[in-house]
């Protein structure tokens, strides 16, 4: 597993980017939904 982060490809960088997207987009609806939590 740990070789495979030593050789980034552009497939896997595409890839890695998206999870990234996807954490932050994740992140922000738990954040959102704390919010409406902590209103309550």
């Amino acid at each position: 597993m740990k070789e495979k982060k030593k050789q980034p490809t552009t497939s896997k960088k595409s890839s890695h980017n998206t999870l990234d997207w996807v954490e932050k987009q994740l992140k922000d609806v738990v954040a959102f939904d704390m919010g409406i939590s902590l209103k309550k």
